[in-house]
């Protein structure tokens, strides 16, 4: 709110300037001309920035650690508040050109690039944030995408997937969310089919996960290494993409595992959220890659 009015006095300030300009350089039209050219295009930028900036202050009010901000936008997947109006308060979400999720469906280009996983075992430490179940991992956690590394941060998982293959979700999908030291972002997607094969990790979580929105929990007597959620192979598909959640920030590397893992029914039925996934997006001219 501070920085809001600061700005809002900048932009009244240069209103002023406008005014004093008119006033005073009245013999000078030309010079005039110039300065409110000049007054006018420093107008238009701070809105930008202001606009900018409150975006960016909604989001990291929800993205918070489950905290509840009256002050934000609520979003949603249903109604009103739901991913169709997510664009009035987001506007990336409406207007941005790689948004994220897609319905992968080939022909596809070759993918080069190689995955490697090195993730590290620590205490379970769940926030139910409103939206999904979110794990937050401790640091140590790293994956290789080519060249670059990139520090898992957080999984979270969607019901059902929001990825597609040849138009269809599978059951859930878990979002393994990486940050690389320079601020770019990777997501790994693992989705996941009903199956009746148990998977100790996320029993693990789904045992310990908080059914109501708050703050962060940490299960001091669990430990769980994200990589014990990963298939075998790390073939995937790749594409540039976006966060499939408010601001629905662009320039997210995006790659799908091929292969899925299991989940069992009880587990979907049981899961917080009954449905908690971006529609599919516009693919806009935009590759497909595959390993």
């Amino acid at each position: 709110m501070f920085i809001r009015i600061l700005l809002g006095g900048i932009v009244a300030s240069l209103f002023a300037m406008v005014i004093t300009l008119s006033i005073v350089n009245t013999g000078k039209t030309k010079d005039l001309d110039t300065r409110l050219v000049k007054a006018s295009k420093q107008i238009k930028e701070q809105e930008e920035a202001l606009k900018k900036l409150e975006e960016t202050l909604h989001a990291l009010a929800d993205k918070g650690k489950g905290g509840s901000n009256a002050a934000a936008p609520r979003w949603g997947y249903e109604g009103e508040t739901g991913p169709a109006n997510w664009g009035k308060q987001y506007p990336t979400c409406a207007e941005g050109k790689s948004q994220s999720p897609l319905n992968i469906v080939g022909p596809f280009d070759k993918s080069t690039t190689t995955l490697k996983a090195d993730y590290k075992p620590g205490v379970l430490k769940l926030v139910n944030n409103g939206h999904t179940i979110q794990v937050n991992v401790s640091p140590g956690s790293t994956l290789k995408v080519g060249n670059e590394s990139y520090e898992l941060v957080y999984f979270h998982f969607r019901r059902p997937s929001e990825e597609q293959i040849d138009g269809k979700p599978m059951a859930m999908e878990t979002h393994m969310v990486h940050k690389s030291a320079d601020g770019k972002l990777a997501v790994l997607s693992v989705l996941m089919r009903e199956s009746a094969v148990q998977n100790r990790t996320l029993w693990s979580i789904w045992k310990n996960m908080p059914a109501k929105e708050g703050p962060e929990v940490e299960v001091a007597s669990v430990s769980i290494n994200p990589a014990t959620l990963l298939p075998e192979s790390l073939a995937h598909y790749a594409y540039e993409g976006s966060l499939t959640t408010p601001p629905c920030t662009e320039g997210v590397k995006f790659f799908v595992l091929k292969s899925p893992i299991g989940i069992q029914r009880e587990m979907i039925d049981s899961f917080p959220f009954k449905m908690n996934a971006r529609p599919v997006q516009p693919l806009n001219g935009r590759k497909i890659q595959a390993s």
